[in-house]
């Protein structure tokens, strides 16, 4: 199986072996056979998807993102009554599973088409597709951190305790339900997600406000609150697989499975010779949005640089 590397260092070998291939077509004498070590190192199809997949990025963050200001967006939050803003943030995290299962789906055709089809009308179609996704998907996130700075700031913490009150209710949804151990993976993966992007918003809120000029006092405050939002978390995720594990008589042994299923995923054991990406498999199982994550964090990184 071939390593997995992350997308930076695949972009920039993509774009080297771009600009090989470009120079062997321009300086390869004609009748020469390129050697064993030079076809390895041959640009294919899918490090095509690499660059397509920078070019969306940058994209969706210059052209997107930037013309919008994260202080007017943050006074016009601000300034909205309490329950609307509750609803507001509701509506967010249930439009972004809607789209994280919608966006893996529309990334893997984008792979199929690159790799299979490239010069067909699918790929453009699957290039727009992927594009449109992205764009819908990082304003989602870039509402979600709006109102996670929003109530991180308030004086009163009431919308602070209203997010950490929600995470509570959750386990009222979902512990009297009858659950098998697929379905307990499902929601094990949902809470790794959750709980990496909750860590990820509160880094880039934290950045945030200290380039605005946040004292140490305020700093510190703002470090107790993020250590509450995330102890409610995961006492929350506790609760709630503990009481799933003992109403369906699942023994604790199953999170050592699901973890080397996982890890599977991520070395590509169990996926050779599928035609899909080699890092799609266990983001798609756990549900992560890697794109307009990555957005999201590019444009708030240069908000505060």
């Amino acid at each position: 199986t071939r390593r997995p590397r992350r997308l930076p260092i695949r972009f920039v070998w993509s774009c080297i072996l771009l600009m090989n291939y470009a120079r062997n077509q321009v300086w390869k004498p004609p009748g020469t056979t390129m050697s064993k070590n030079a076809t390895r190192a041959r640009f294919h199809r899918r490090h095509l998807y690499q660059l397509i997949q920078v070019g969306i990025i940058f994209s969706v963050t210059y052209f997107l993102l930037m013309p919008i200001s994260i202080g007017k967006l943050y006074h016009w939050i601000r300034g909205q009554a309490m329950l609307k803003l509750y609803v507001l943030i509701a509506i967010v995290e249930v439009f972004d599973r809607l789209m994280c299962s919608l966006g893996q789906d529309c990334q893997d055709s984008m792979y199929w088409n690159t790799t299979r089809n490239p010069r067909s009308m699918r790929m453009l179609i699957s290039v727009v597709v992927v594009l449109v996704y992205a764009g819908v998907h990082t304003l989602i996130l870039f509402v979600h951190v709006a109102t996670l700075n929003v109530a991180m700031n308030s004086a009163d913490h009431t919308f602070l305790t209203l997010l950490i009150s929600g995470n509570f209710a959750e386990i009222k949804s979902t512990v009297f339900k009858k659950y098998n151990k697929p379905n307990l993976f499902k929601i094990t993966a949902s809470d790794v997600c959750e709980r990496f992007k909750l860590a990820l918003f509160l880094s880039l809120v934290l950045v945030l406000n200290n380039s605005q000029g946040m004292t140490l006092s305020q700093s510190f405050d703002y470090i107790q609150m993020c250590g509450i939002v995330w102890a409610a978390e995961m006492l929350s995720d506790w609760i709630k697989h503990s009481f799933i594990t003992k109403f369906n008589f699942i023994k604790s042994t199953v999170y050592g499975e699901y973890a080397l299923l996982l890890a599977g995923d991520v070395t590509g054991i169990g996926h050779e010779g599928v035609n899909l990406d080699h890092s799609h498999a266990v983001v798609k199982r756990i549900g992560l949005a890697q794109v307009p994550l990555v957005c999201v964090l590019g444009r708030y990184l240069t908000e505060a640089a």
